[in-house]
């Protein structure tokens, strides 16, 4: 399975899109004791989707990412991915939920380029986050094509995989990412039960979520997984 996250901190405890780092590693903890095995999303694929594995994924890019979420998964020794949101990173810019310019910033090109080089890997979310059914097919195309040009120019790197905005897409979209250059991308918001590389389902994991609730998704996942 796939967890998607979006932020790992201590600061907010009302916020859907953030998870506490005691949290986070209570999580980990839970998927190593029940014999789960971490695998990056390369290899995740590449092996075929097998049952009792998970990935670590988070959209965005914010900069706690990189305080809090990476010295955990490097402890467990955790390679996991990032898909960035390109035109937030080494910006001033927030997201109209966040006010507070240092706690709720996105990464620096540094960062972004630290944690690369750290085993971090990364894919893009689009330049903007928008709703890509909402563009035209000129737009869409720039969104995909170009974050992925400008993150493999930043990082040195080929960038393989997308991650769609609000799990917004359609077979068209589908197919441009493929054109684009990617080899695969993930999306949250379906349960799809037998993935193509352009639909790969991920579980969402959010800030309002109990580790009971957290436990029933990964149990349902891999039931799913193992009878579909």
């Amino acid at each position: 399975m796939i967890l998607a996250y979006h932020r790992i901190n201590p600061w907010y405890s009302d916020d859907a899109l953030s998870v506490t780092p005691a949290s986070f590693s209570r999580h980990i903890d839970f998927l190593l004791s029940k014999g789960f095995s971490p695998l990056s999303l390369a290899k995740y694929i590449r092996e075929g989707y097998p049952a009792k594995t998970f990935c670590i994924s988070f959209d965005d890019g914010y900069a706690d990412n990189f305080h809090f979420a990476w010295p955990i998964l490097q402890k467990y020794r955790i390679r996991p991915i990032i898909f960035l949101s390109l035109h937030y990173i080494g910006t001033e810019k927030l997201l109209p939920r966040y006010h507070d310019k240092e706690k709720d910033r996105f990464l620096s090109w540094k960062e972004v380029q630290t944690l690369s080089r750290e085993g971090v890997d990364f894919g893009s979310h689009g330049l903007t986050h928008p709703k890509l059914t909402s563009l035209d097919r000129k737009k869409i195309w720039i969104e995909l094509f170009q974050s992925k040009k400008e993150l493999e120019r930043n990082l040195g790197k080929k960038i393989e995989f997308f991650s769609y905005p609000f799990g917004d897409f359609n077979d068209a979209i589908a197919n441009t990412v493929k054109n684009a250059g990617y080899t695969a991308a993930v999306v949250t918001s379906r349960a799809l039960k037998k993935p193509d590389p352009y639909r790969i389902p991920r579980v969402g994991i959010y800030g309002h979520n109990s580790f009971l609730v957290y436990r029933i998704k990964v149990w349902k996942t891999l039931f799913e997984k193992i009878f579909s």
